[in-house]
């Protein structure tokens, strides 16, 4: 629960900050958590020796005392009513050094019989016993008012000549100031160097960040229709991912806007014919005196609306064919094929031509990683362009293939045909080798030629079996992987 609410704090400052800010707060939180660790494990570490070394002072002056005070018991009256003899320390006006006093209050010794009672102590002692009767090292805590109470290290002896016990005792209060003492040596150059380490953070993350405040001059300066490539000679690793999608954005919005003024200018061009022949026969229609002529430019009238359909269906077709508009899938070429023919058939029946379509069996299932719109639109495209120039009773073929692992399909027809000079001008926009004949624009291989290179294909010309034209249109396979899923 409690990372939930830490993941939800991060988010909504990372959402809602600058990323300096995130970068300097975040770095300064770090360090001061690492002075923190270091203060922490410094003072543990410091306790630990510390204890050790007191320790070892602990023991050592409890068998100088143990020799120094074996001799005052022996001449002691244990029976006596005026024990515990106290041995008082130093004097407070002699002692110049008041610490001295201040930590002789903190170190205490007892001097217990056999039968427990107290025979010599310090003047700091108390009158209780202080450890038990058991050698080494133990602790104790002893009140030192109604509210408080001191906590002592103690070390225990034996003396069997004697038959006493000696009970050595050290506050720890003495351990506890110098670990505080050591840990605050280690954690002040530390706080003394932060204010200086926040000022590097924000150097360096300005530095850090100056490539990035470039680019968003660079994006702030330009024209609205300035969409070149981002340039800023020697960009970070970091930086480079941004400035090379923004480059396609750019490329991606400059093709954008050049078909739309291709297709304004196109249409500009191409509809300024049709639309004046439509208004002649329209006129022709108005002026007409008898109902045969009047129903002749009616007839004409409805061609120029058909062929003027066409073209504008075909122009904007060809604006539409981008791959950030039209998506592609996995589809069996065969099937799509049979339906554009079966869509067709009937406007090329209705001129008394033939039309067939031919396939292997095995070449049945191949697929194509394509747009089924785009297909169809080819098909019909490449089957209306036949139908165009092919005289009556005249053949269409269209036959599917394999060459060298890539879907070929190719359509001929008994039409009068191109010379072999002008095949490679059937792809020119507006471009018609037999423009008496023929009522299109002039747009059909044209767009033909734009779906197949959107499917990374090539468009290929040349003379038919047939007599007429041959129009073979090569595609990639679509990847067995893809095929597998």
């Amino acid at each position: 629960m409690m990372n939930d609410f830490l993941r939800k704090k991060f988010k909504r400052f990372n959402l809602k900050s600058s990323i300096k800010r995130f970068l300097i707060i975040s770095i300064l939180s770090f360090t001061t958590l690492y002075i923190g660790t270091i203060y922490f494990l410094s003072r543990h570490q410091a306790v630990h020796e510390i204890e050790e070394l007191f320790d070892a002072q602990l023991a050592q002056s409890s068998y100088i005392l143990l020799n120094l005070l074996g001799d005052s018991v022996s001449t002691i009256d244990q029976n006596s009513k005026h024990l515990p003899v106290v041995y008082y320390g130093l004097n407070e006006s002699r002692v110049q050094n008041k610490n001295a006093l201040l930590y002789e209050k903190k170190v205490a010794y007892q001097i217990f019989n056999s039968q427990g009672k107290l025979l010599i102590k310090s003047g700091s002692a108390p009158s209780v016993a202080m450890g038990k009767n058991t050698e080494g090292f133990s602790r104790i805590e002893l009140a030192i008012n109604s509210t408080a109470q001191q906590s002592w290290r103690v070390f225990s002896l034996y003396d069997e000549d004697w038959d006493f016990w000696l009970h050595v005792a050290e506050s720890e209060a003495i351990r506890d100031e110098l670990a505080r003492g050591i840990s605050a040596q280690t954690l002040l150059p530390g706080i003394l160097i932060l204010p200086l380490a926040l000022l590097s953070f924000i150097f360096i993350v300005r530095i850090g960040l100056k490539p990035l405040k470039e680019l968003t001059q660079n994006i702030k300066s330009r024209e609205a229709k300035n969409l070149s490539a981002i340039e800023l000679g020697s960009s970070p690793i970091e930086i480079q991912p941004v400035i090379v999608e923004l480059n396609d954005l750019f490329e991606r919005l400059e093709s954008a806007i050049k078909r739309e003024q291709r297709l304004t200018a196109d249409a500009a061009h191409e509809l300024r014919t049709p639309l004046s022949v439509i208004m002649i026969h329209a006129q022709n229609a108005l002026k007409s005196s008898s109902d045969s002529e009047r129903n002749s430019a009616l007839l004409e009238l409805e061609k120029g609306v058909m062929r003027v359909s066409r073209l504008l269906e075909q122009l904007l077709t060809l604006s539409k064919i981008s791959p950030d508009i039209i998506p592609k899938e996995i589809l069996a070429f065969y099937p799509l094929c049979q339906e554009a023919v079966a869509q067709m058939a009937p406007k090329v029946l209705a001129k008394h031509q033939e039309i067939s379509l031919q396939c292997e069996p095995e070449l049945q299932h191949l697929k194509l990683d394509a747009s089924a719109f785009l297909l169809e639109i080819l098909i019909r495209n490449l089957i209306d362009n036949a139908s165009e120039y092919t005289p009556k009773y005249g053949q269409i073929e269209l036959a599917i293939g394999s060459i060298k692992g890539q879907l070929t399909l190719v359509v001929q027809d008994s039409g009068p045909g191109v010379p072999q000079e002008n095949l490679g001008k059937l792809t020119d926009r507006f471009f018609r080798e037999h423009q008496q004949t023929g009522s299109g624009a002039g747009l059909g291989l044209a767009l033909v030629n734009s779906i197949v290179l959107f499917h990374g294909g090539a468009l290929e010309f040349g003379q038919s079996s047939l007599g007429g034209l041959k129009v073979q249109a090569i595609f990639p396979l679509a990847p067995k992987a893809n095929i597998l899923s």
